[in-house]
Parts: C-alpha cells; structure tokens; sequence
C-alpha cells in the first residue's frame, strides 16, 4: 500500500517508570552481576549473548593532557569564556541531571517521554529488521528500553549498543535493559565518547545497518555550525547504510524555558557548579579560599539564536595561574547551550551534514525526527515511487486531460535527476523526451510553457522500467564515488522534485480511483451497493453555516507584521521562490474560520445550486465550469442522486467524511466563500495567522490536512532570482494565472513540511489536495 504520511498509528506500549520496588531489585542485581559482566576496565560487555565488549578506554595521561587543552581554550578567550558543556557530566553531574530529568518544572524528559508513548509502534516501523540500534549517550537506558521492547515486539529480537562516558550509567543500563526488556536482546556498552564510540561500533560491525538513536535533545548543547560538523563526524565514523533517530526540543515561550532551567530546588545549578568544579579539577586547580570560586548561576534565553544560556558569574573573579587563565571580577563563563528547534533549523542542521528527514513525528513542545543518510535516503525516495506505481494497473491511463499518462512519470523522475546531477554530460532521446511535464492554461489549453514534444506514442513500460533502473545505478555509483561531497543540496534537489511528484501521482491515482468506481456502479443501482454507503447524516442548513462562520468558528486576526519566505543559508535547501525573506503586513484587523471548510459544509452549497449561480463566480471560470459539465467537486462521484467522496486510498458516501476538509480548486473556494459573504485569505494573512498567539492554536489544520488556498497570485518576492539548477521552475508560473497555496497535504513527504515552502496551481485547477477557509 502507498505511504500515507500523515498517518498516525496509535501504541499499545506504554512507558512505565522503575517503582521503588524494581531500583531496589536492580540495585540488588548490580551487585550481584558485577563480577560476571563487568571486564578489567570497568566497562559492561554482553547481555544474553555472550559476544566481545568495544572497549572504549584509551591512555589516561593522553585523555588528560586532551581535555586539560580543551577547558584551557575555553577559559583564556579575551571574548566571551566557556567550559564545554561535556564536563557536566562526571560521575556526579550524571546524577545530578537524573534529578533534574525529575523535576516538575523540566518538561523536555516527560515530553519524549510522552511523544515515545505515542509513536513508538510507527517509530519502530521505521528502523528496520537487523538493524544494530547504537544510541549516544544512553545514560541508564530507562527511556531506551520503552523503544527496545517495542523492537523485539516488532521483529522478534534486538541488538543493541549503548555509548557513554560514564561506566557507573553503562552499569545501570545494563541492569535496566535485563529486568525491563523482554525477549531476544543482545547488548554491547561501550565507554567513550560518542564520535570514538561510534567508530568502534563500525569496526566490530563494519556490514551492519545501524540506527545511531540520540535522545535527549542533546543536539541542543552544539551551536549551528558545531551541530553540522558533529554530524558530519557521525557520518564519517559510521561510513554509510546509517538512520539517525533524533529527538530535539522545540522553542517555545520564554517562562517554560526559564522555569525549566532555573528550577526552585537549584538542583540545575547544582549540575551546573559541579561542571565547573570538574573542569578544574582535571586542571588540578583547588581554590585557596571558599570566596574564590563563588559564583552567581544566571539563566539567559537568546531570541536570536533560540537558546537557553546557563552561565557562571563571579563576583570575585579568580586565576589558574599553572594555565594562564584569568577570570576577572564580574566575568561570566558560559557553561552550557540548550537550543530550541523549529522544523526549519532541524532541515538546516542535518541536510548540511548530509542526513535527510524520512519521518517526524512532532508535537508543540517536542519532536522525534527519523533521517536517512544519503544513500539511503535517495534509496528509500524511489523505493516510495516504486510502491505508487505498483498500485497503478495501466501506466498508460491519463485520468486528468492536462497532464501526461502515469507512464511519463516513471521515466520523467530519473530523467530529472541525471540531466541536473550530471549536467554536463550531453542528453540522450530519452533523457528529452521525459525531462518535463505539462502544465497548460486551463481555459486554453493550447497555451502552454515550454516542454518537449509530446512523442505520438511512448516507450513500453519495460523500455521506462528498464531507462529508470540504469539511471538510478548511475546516481548511487556517482554516490559511492563520492561524487557529491559536500554538495547535499544537489541531492536534496532531485529528491523534492520526485516528492512532489508523489503528490501528483497521488492525486492522479485518486481520480483513477473515482473512474474506477463509476464504471462498476454503473451497472447497479445505488440501492445495491452496500450498506456503508447509504447517508445518514442530514447536510447542514445555509443559515447553520453562515451562524457557525459568524459566531465562535471565526477567530479575530488583528493588523500587524509579517515575515515571508526564508533564506536558504539559514534553513538549508530552498526552492527559488521561497526567498529572499520579504517583510510586510496586513493593513487592516480580519476574521478567519478556525477550520477549513468541510465536505459537509460544501455538500449544502453543491444541493443549493452554488455551481448554477452566475454572480457566485468570476465571468470566466463560470463559462468553463458550465462548459465542462462540473457540478461538483472533482474527487467527487453523483450515483443515484447520491455524492460518494474519493480520496487517495479510500470511497466513502459523503455523510462518512462530512467532517473532512474539502478538496476544491480556488474557483470553487471563492464561489463558496462568496455564498457565505466571505472571502479567501491572502499568503500575509495564512502567515499572520501562524505568527500571532493565540490565533496560532486556535485556527486548526493550518500546516496540515491538505494545502491551504491563498488569494495571492504567484510571483516571487522583491529581490527574487531564478535558481541557476532550474531557472524556469517558478519563472514560467508568473503569469497571473497560478496562486500560491501553502500548508501540505496528506501526502507531502515530511522533509517538505515547511513555513516557506510555496506550491502553486491555476485557480481553476481542480485535482489538488487543496482545501480552504473563510474569511472576512
């Protein structure tokens, strides 16, 4: 079955803290395991299988002249002065940081927690059957071994590998995983750091899959460029045939996160005194007098940068003079980062390092996020085309009269991709002729941008399958050449195309669905079919529409500021189009429905005569309409008087999806909208909708649900350049006749699931995954 990306697939594990009762056994179990599983070093090495532990132990004297150079760095910089946030966690900051995971004001530890709880099952269906699950910093393993068991519950058994610097946490873990895992688990622990750890695990595995998980949001201690150069460590120790499971804490209003940084018991500034503690001891420093080293914990949150910054002032200042450090009277030392993510910087951060997002699973606080190194991202990419295709019988179909038959497609995607990533190399026949589809003017359909000929008869599907399979193999020897190092945009370039493709074929296969559909009940009457089809909801009245919009359904917007688009140094790869960033507002207070209209809704303005009432529409798209016979939205089918909605994987009689967006062309939105005394908003307000609170929570399905109508014609923003890979992508939709839509549809793949992102369509065109509002 086609992925549906959308779909959320709800757990029966559920995430249990260790009773009193249990962390009195594992206790109790430490003791007694530790001669058994304990090596020379101190580091666990097997659990229900016995196998060789990776030890991660180096020479002492060298560890410490390192890390002597590191705090050393740190501390004599004439600007701003930091301990790096690795030297909170000795024995005794691990402990300290286990306490503030429980504490009522720190939300992040609950909040994955939660997210966990609810995805686990769709989380593990991403993580593949063999695959070796190394996890950075896995700490006591209690939040790992809720994922470990839904693991082993999904395929039988687990390996699993745990990294940390601290072997009191590798010997906890242990534990945790024997007495709250259940069934077939192997285990290896390894003590070192994460980039030496992870080399390690690539050596003693050196053909494995691995799924490298990082909870936690550490990510959140590295700044931008070092969270980019650690993840492009991650990729050079672990090679390829790597998935990055990584979960990251979202901004969000400045009193959560100072409450959350700054907790009444002081147990986080305790963990942050005891970090700086023990960097001075690794610097064999002790203060002479207790009022040297006294100090004032302060809690910045940085607007810019999204991060909370935990410093260390002192009054007094204070010298290692065996160092060269010089800490003056009221400096500061910062000890630790916590960033905050939106979706955008998470794009950024990895796509730069070569990791592509495959799925995420989000909620307003927190978010867990699946990605794809490149191989197997690009893999996975035509992996997902090839399951559409399976469900199309006849490549030769063209169920919608302006676009190509779903042949063209399978030989349109790897012709985009080889003429892009192997520009310089000359085009073959079928390079051409499949290097770009049709968009013709709706209301005249001999108008049209440039694109090859159309050939009178296509390639066999063997000839495309066969044009397809070699380019692919072409792109991933090119990969595994290195051929594209250091240029990850290039690849997340044809990926996005062939995702928007996977939106069209989708909408394609819909109209195919509804064909289908019309041709078997054409043979019986709508009393033969079966009982699921028959209505049992009564449509809405007019004036039950028009007092819902008028009442508690609309959401005052008042004027204000808005900032569109992005710029890709910030967000990482962009469609020309969705930049440069473009400051404006919205000159006047307006109303918004806080959901998008429904089928139910519409189905009163289709049984009321909206597609016959001329003043409803413009001139044109009236004529068109009428011309052509459409009564009805196009996902619809009328079968003895009776509508039957088709969506991408499904038929339902109306009433059974009354409640579901409706999917229309802008036309037919405006028509609508002018029954009701309304209007479409523009691409300012959608954005002035999402930027003011609380407008942001109570106006529904605004990102999701299907993409959201604008009244904006295309264009690009003041400054606008067309991209040099494919300059007319956007500059051949400038015509006045298409408009912008934003949000995503059930289908957009999450990697594209952003604010900037602008698809755009003809106001006419009725096959979309587009839904509406109204407005006032």
């Amino acid at each position: 079955m086609p992925p549906v990306w959308d779909a959320q697939v709800p757990t029966p594990y559920v995430y249990r803290r260790p009773s009193d009762e249990l962390k009195e056994s594992i206790a109790d179990l430490k003791s007694q395991l530790q001669s058994k599983y304990v090596g020379k070093n101190g580091v666990i090495s097997t659990h229900n299988e016995q196998s060789p532990s990776v030890n991660g132990k180096t020479d002492p004297d060298d560890n410490d002249r390192v890390l002597q150079e590191i705090i050393v760095e740190g501390l004599s910089r004439k600007s701003r002065k930091e301990v790096p946030y690795r030297f909170l966690y000795d024995d005794r900051g691990s402990e300290l940081y286990e306490s503030i995971t429980k504490l009522e004001e720190y939300y992040p530890f609950r909040a994955e927690i939660d997210l966990l709880d609810q995805f686990v099952e769709d989380i593990t269906n991403h993580i593949p059957d063999g695959s070796l699950v190394v996890e950075l910093g896995c700490g006591s393993a209690l939040k790992t071994a809720h994922l470990l068991n839904a693991l082993v519950a999904r395929h039988g058994r687990c390996r699993f590998v745990g990294i940390d610097v601290s072997e009191s946490f590798l010997d906890e873990a242990r534990c945790n995983l024997m007495l709250l895992v259940e069934g077939h688990l192997t285990v290896d622990l390894v003590s070192a750091d994460y980039i030496e750890g992870l080399r390690q695990v690539r050596a003693k595995y050196p053909n494995d899959s691995l799924c490298v998980v990082w909870l936690g949001s550490g990510v959140g201690n590295f700044s931008q460029k070092d969270a980019i150069y650690f993840f492009e460590d991650v990729s050079n120790a672990v090679k390829s045939r790597c998935r990055l499971f990584l979960c990251t804490d979202m901004w969000k209003k400045d009193e959560i996160l100072r409450s959350a940084y700054h907790d009444k018991q002081g147990v986080t500034e305790a963990f942050i005194r005891n970090g700086m503690s023990h960097a001075l001891r690794i610097l064999g420093h002790e203060p002479a007098t207790a009022e040297e080293l006294s100090s004032v914990y302060e809690v910045e949150i940085n607007q810019q940068l999204k991060q909370v910054e935990m410093y260390l002032r002192f009054p007094q200042g204070f010298a290692v003079p065996k160092h060269g450090i010089h800490i003056r009277p009221g400096e500061r030392v910062l000890m630790e980062i916590s960033r905050k993510f939106t979706r955008e910087s998470i794009h950024k951060m990895t796509e730069n390092a070569g990791f592509h997002l495959q799925s995420a699973w989000h909620n307003q606080i927190y978010g867990c996020q699946m990605l794809l190194d490149e191989y197997e991202a690009i893999t996975q990419c035509w992996q997902d085309t090839d399951v559409l295709f399976e469900g199309i019988p006849d490549w030769s179909s063209k169920p919608i009269d302006t676009r190509h038959p779903f042949c063209f497609y399978y030989g349109h995607l790897p012709a985009f991709a080889k003429l892009k990533i192997f520009a310089d190399e000359p085009a073959q026949d079928m390079d051409i002729m499949f290097s770009r589809g049709i968009d013709p003017f709706i209301l005249d359909t001999s108008q049209c941008h440039n694109h090859p000929k159309t050939p009178a008869e296509w390639p066999s599907r063997d000839q495309i399958v066969a044009y397809a399979s070699a380019t692919r193999k072409k792109i991933l020897n090119a990969l595994h050449a290195g051929q594209f190092k250091g240029n990850h945009k290039l690849i997340t370039f044809v990926m996005e195309h062939e995702r928007m493709h996977q939106e069209t074929l989708a909408y394609m296969m819909t109209q195919e669905r509804k064909a289908a559909f019309e041709k078997a009940v054409s043979v019986v009457t709508a009393s033969q079919l079966p009982p699921i089809h028959i209505s049992s909801i009564e449509p809405p009245s007019t004036m039950s529409i028009i007092n819902a919009l008028a009442k508690s359904k609309m959401v005052t917007i008042e004027a204000g500021p808005v900032v569109l688009g992005s710029y890709p140094k910030e967000t990482g790869f962009l469609w020309d189009n969705e930049y440069p960033q473009y400051s404006t507002s919205t000159s006047s207070t307006f109303w918004v429905s806080s959901r998008p209209v429904s089928i139910g809704e519409f189905h009163r303005f289709v049984k009321e005569g909206g597609y016959e009432n001329e003043k409803l529409w413009d001139a044109e798209d009236f004529v068109h309409f009428q011309e052509n016979g459409y009564k009805y939205p196009a996902s619809w089918s009328l079968v003895e008087k009776e509508f039957f909605v088709h969506e991408y994987q499904s038929t339902n009689h109306w009433s059974r999806v009354a409640n579901h967006p409706v999917f229309v062309s802008l036309s037919e939105a405006e028509a609508f909208c002018k029954w009701l005394g309304c209007r479409v908003f523009s691409e300012a307000e959608y954005q002035r909708v999402l930027d003011v609170d609380p407008a942001a929570e109570l106006v529904q399905q605004m990102r999701v649900g299907g993409y959201e109508w604008t009244s904006t014609p295309f264009q690009g923003f003041p400054g606008f350049e067309p991209m040099p890979e494919y300059p007319e992508y956007s500059t051949d939709f400038f015509d006045g006749r298409h408009f912008v839509l934003k949000g995503s549809s059930p289908v957009t793949h999450p990697s594209m699931k952003r604010d900037s992102f602008r698809n755009y369509f003809q106001k006419q065109y009725r096959y979309a995954f587009a839904k509406f509002r109204c407005s006032r």
